[in-house]
């Protein structure tokens, strides 16, 4: 007698609370704790948006009507358009992920497009970068982070990368060697006179950050020690409501500021744009030049020096 087996389908799952699926996703994950809080935060703001409504806010909720009533819940929250953007892609992520796990899923967010805000990132300019470089009277935190901050304010790598470089393992035969903890790319950087001067000054002993709060408060401290003090205009979306007003250029600075200081510094200094994408890691141009800051007085003075403006 031939026994015949049958077998049945797994039955897909059904919708799951948005907000569960993001922590169960965020403890499983093994990125950084600063990626993790990101995805928290979305996960609140989805559970107080379905207690201010009083409707469920599952992985198949997410209609085209839904993801609008969201975006305007944020926007009521006086959060900068920038945060409702950054909520947003996280959110979208989200849903694709739970639909890849083959939770339904509603597309409707696929029709909702977010306009990025221009951002109100600054660099510092190489002079600028020298005063901070000559300060005296430091503190020993406030000299690690100075130094530190400096060095990717010459290579133009994140602080994730900056932070955790060390003279051994890194700086060989004359370059900096490292492999980007964000992608995974290793990338060659040759050593500038100034990061040179910090491995000199600290006997190629590179001093440990503070956390990164710290270390953020600290780096304004010592641009405003340095004079970098110009009144920068600020301007963001927060609500519905456009806020500008001019604020001191070291309030504006990050430890993100590094990398841009690093990357639009070699820019103007001549190197070709498509040298620099390989230690910054753009993958276009469109992308590279969105990045960088230039103003247009700086635009005009380097275009003072070409040719084509030249007397004949």
């Amino acid at each position: 007698m031939v026994k015949i087996a049958f077998f049945s389908k797994k039955k897909p799952p059904e919708s799951k609370k948005l907000s569960d699926f993001i922590y169960e996703f965020v403890s499983k994950s093994k990125q950084s704790n600063q990626y993790k809080r990101g995805y928290r935060n979305v996960a609140r703001h989805l559970i107080s948006f379905s207690e201010f409504t009083g409707l469920p806010v599952n992985t198949d909720s997410f209609s085209e009507q839904m993801c609008s009533e969201f975006i305007e819940y944020l926007k009521h929250k006086n959060l900068m358009l920038s945060s409702v953007v950054c909520v947003f892609e996280k959110l979208t992520a989200c849903i694709k992920r739970a639909g890849k796990s083959g939770y339904p899923v509603d597309f409707g967010f696929e029709n909702i497009t977010l306009k990025k805000e221009d951002s109100c990132a600054i660099y510092l300019t190489v002079e600028e970068l020298q005063r901070i470089n000559s300060l005296k009277n430091l503190s020993k935190g406030a000299k690690a982070c100075r130094d530190r901050f400096l060095i990717g304010c010459f290579t133009a790598l994140r602080i994730s990368d900056y932070s955790r470089l060390s003279y051994e393992e890194n700086f060989i035969n004359g370059f900096i060697q490292i492999k980007t903890q964000k992608t995974g790319e290793p990338v060659v950087i040759p050593i500038h006179p100034i990061v040179q001067e910090i491995l000199n000054r600290n006997n190629n002993v590179l001093p440990k950050l503070p956390s990164q709060q710290s270390f953020g408060k600290t780096i304004k401290v010592i641009c405003k020690k340095a004079g970098i003090t110009e009144p920068v205009l600020w301007e963001r979306t927060v609500g519905n409501k456009v806020i500008r007003k001019k604020v001191p250029k070291y309030q504006l600075v990050t430890s993100h500021t590094a990398r841009r200081s690093g990357a639009t510094n070699m820019y103007l200094s001549g190197i070709p744009t498509a040298r620099i994408m390989l230690l910054t890691g753009h993958t276009t141009e469109q992308s590279f030049f969105k990045y960088i800051r230039i103003n247009k007085k700086e635009n005009a003075k380097t275009l003072a020096e070409h040719e084509f403006f030249k007397r004949k």
